[in-house]
């Protein structure tokens, strides 16, 4: 197996092709050779035109010949011969530029011959004769490219998929790149956020915030008890609702007292006075239309409401519960304002508000990463089979196992 670096396989390619096809090319290269001196041929042609014309045609006229000789000059000029780059693109290249040059011709002359062609008989004769050469090299020469040269252009056509392998291994190198950027990063903001993770950890062991969590945590537990004492809130919906209706009449309750505490009922007992009179008179109350049995309720709740009711006013639970919260309520304000004074709050929220921007970061990052090594993967994988099919299609051409280096930068 031989095996060239991807840099060089181009040469090594186009070398072993001018081995095996020697007889074509020089075929070519003689056909083209004639051409080429066809065209010198024209352009000294061009020569004779103008000493032809000297002196004997009027200044006008004149100036016609050398614009007829300038334009076929320059139409001329600006055929590319190939010479190194010898293939079947370069040689139909010539070939078209051959077409448009007789037709280019053919309409200069048109324009510009009328005004001197008497005067220039045997050059006009000379230039038919050499474009008929030409012609006829060229015909030749479009004849030889569609019947020796097929299995050269297929040969030569290989290489048009040469600047992919060039393309996956640039992607693959810019591809790695951006990996490694998007790793440094993520590691950045990783170790970023394991330092805010322990300044928050730090700001939260404080005493007087660890003081306030312990405040708030038991004023959480206290408003569990709180509501586990309101269980007869659905007998006070049902009051609520007929009192609205009007279909029972109390005189001595406070109806706003009831809706605000159907809706709060925790705030409205603390901004009770602390024997809690209208929190008393509401249940008394309550008790007594369920003793009358004026609500709508089943037997087995109304008791269970009433024997609630009665509990609540001998061991006074809620009564206590309520003191203490608005105790603890008091404590938890003192605590807060010291927090506040010592610039904790501030320095704690500028903390957790790093966290969250950094998390989104970390989340963005992450994505990136994932979507850059999904590319870079693919590109690996597109490498692998492009060279694979690449080196199977030129071992079907020049019959040796060839194996394509490919080396990345990174």
């Amino acid at each position: 197996m031989i095996e060239v670096i991807l840099e060089e396989f181009e040469d090594f390619y186009k070398s072993r092709l001018d081995s095996r096809f020697v007889k074509v090319k020089k075929a070519v290269q003689k056909l083209i050779s004639e051409i080429r001196d066809g065209l010198i041929e024209i352009k000294v042609c061009m020569d004779h035109f103008l000493e032809a014309g000297e002196g004997k045609i009027e200044e006008k006229a004149l100036k016609s010949l050398h614009f007829f000789s300038d334009r076929i000059r320059k139409e001329i000029d600006e055929i590319e011969i190939p010479e190194e780059e010898l293939n079947y693109d370069s040689i139909m290249s010539l070939l078209n530029s051959i077409k448009k040059l007789f037709t280019n011709i053919n309409e200069i002359a048109r324009k510009a011959l009328p005004k001197f062609q008497k005067e220039v008989q045997p050059e006009i004769k000379e230039l038919n004769y050499i474009t008929r050469k030409i012609q006829k090299k060229q015909a030749v020469l479009d004849q030889f490219l569609r019947k020796k040269y097929e299995d050269l252009r297929d040969a030569e056509s290989l290489l048009k998929k040469l600047p992919k392998l060039f393309s996956l291994r640039e992607n693959i190198e810019h591809a790695k790149v951006d990996l490694e950027e998007f790793e440094n990063q993520l590691e950045e903001h990783q170790t970023h956020q394991e330092e805010l993770s322990n300044k928050l950890m730090e700001l939260e062991k404080n005493t007087l915030f660890s003081d306030l969590e312990k405040k708030k945590e038991k004023r959480f537990k206290l408003r569990m008890k709180i509501n586990d004492q309101l269980g007869f809130k659905k007998a006070l919906k049902k009051l609520k609702h007929e009192l609205v209706k009007e279909t029972i009449y109390i005189s001595n309750l406070n109806m706003n007292f009831l809706k605000n505490f159907l809706k709060d009922p925790i705030k409205t007992l603390r901004n009770e006075r602390q024997d809690l009179p209208n929190f008393s008179n509401l249940l008394v109350q309550l008790r007594h239309v369920l003793e009358e049995n004026k609500l709508d309720l089943k037997t087995d709740t109304k008791e269970k409401t009433i024997e609630h009711i009665n509990s609540i006013f001998e061991e006074k639970k809620i009564f206590n519960f309520i003191d203490e919260l608005n105790e603890l309520k008091q404590e938890t304000k003192l605590l807060e304002a010291k927090v506040k004074d010592a610039g904790l709050s501030e320095e704690l929220e500028d903390v957790k508000n790093q966290i969250s921007t950094n998390s989104v970061r970390l989340e963005h990052i992450q994505n990136d990463l994932d979507r850059k090594n999904k590319d870079y993967m693919r590109y690996l994988a597109a490498l692998k089979n492009e060279r694979e099919e690449f080196q199977n299609a030129v071992k079907s051409i020049l019959n040796e196992d060839i194996k394509i280096n490919i080396t990345f930068s990174f």
